[in-house]
């Protein structure tokens, strides 16, 4: 294959251009075979650039054909997305859209008179348990189409019955308890008996060390203070006396280094001289 004369991809029908592309794998298996077993060399690398500007020219032809063929067989089908997006998906598209909209303002509907049936019954049951503070939306329940359809959402109010049966019982466990109106606000804010328990009588702990160590402190404090008065009381008992200034004279005879001995022994202690 010395070169791409013609159109080597004409656009007829794309099994025709496959095959045609089967029978020129030889030619161009065997050319680039030639090019790759050429040894690139100072005296040879000339040759090796000329070679393979060719390669990159015949194949820069074939690629402007794929390209062109491409083209030419996704025009009529874009064409045809077109005519059938107007004439069909578009129709299909929009009635879906609208009954789906028909079909979740019902279902919604549906939904809303379940839970507002299951709201009623929830406060019902907080009334028998004395739980006026408990919330509807604390139950966690989830009004699904199959319990909408229903006339009594049985699943759902069991769910709801067993929760606040569940928060009825941990309440009168807490009344018996030590602390109880501290537990209850714990609990009621996270639904959580034993994690309510646990947090006061941490909180209690903390406190009562708190208590020890300003007690501690308030006694150390009252000790300084007792000595200070103490100290203060014996003050004008005590008195110091200030020592006296004498000034004397007198002659030394001795030699120089004891002078000299003598000397640092005054001004060491600080004794005044002339």
């Amino acid at each position: 294959m010395g070169s791409v004369e013609g159109r080597l991809i004409v656009v007829r029908q794309l099994p025709e251009i496959e095959e045609r592309l089967r029978t020129v794998k030889e030619s161009v298996d065997e050319r680039v075979s030639r090019a790759l077993e050429m040894v690139c060399t100072e005296e040879t690398v000339q040759a090796v650039k000329a070679e393979r500007a060719k390669l990159r020219q015949e194949f820069d032809i074939l690629e402007d054909q794929r390209k062109a063929a491409k083209k030419a067989v996704l025009e009529p089908y874009e064409r045809f997305e077109a005519v059938y997006k107007a004439c069909v998906s578009d129709a299909f598209q929009r009635a879906d859209a609208e009954l789906k909209g028909k079909i979740n303002d019902v279902e919604t509907e549906m939904k809303r008179r379940c839970e507002d049936s299951l709201r009623e019954y929830f406060c019902e049951l907080c009334a028998v348990h004395h739980l006026d503070w408990l919330s509807y939306e604390r139950a966690g329940v989830r009004v699904d189409m199959a319990s909408a359809k229903a006339k009594t959402p049985k699943k759902l109010r069991e769910q709801l019955a067993a929760f606040v049966a569940g928060v009825a019982e941990s309440v009168d466990r807490i009344n018996s308890l030590e602390d109880a109106g501290e537990i209850m606000v714990e609990y009621q804010r996270t639904l959580d008996a034993a994690d309510a328990i646990c947090t006061v009588k941490e909180r209690r702990r903390r406190i009562e060390e708190q208590k020890k160590f300003q007690e501690a402190r308030s006694a150390i404090r009252e000790q300084e203070e007792e000595m200070v008065r103490r100290v203060e009381a014996l003050a004008p008992l005590v008195q110091v006396e200030q020592p006296k200034t004498v000034k004397c004279t007198f002659t030394v005879r001795t030699t120089m280094d004891r002078l000299k001995k003598l000397k640092e022994f005054l001004n060491t202690e600080g004794i005044q001289y002339e």
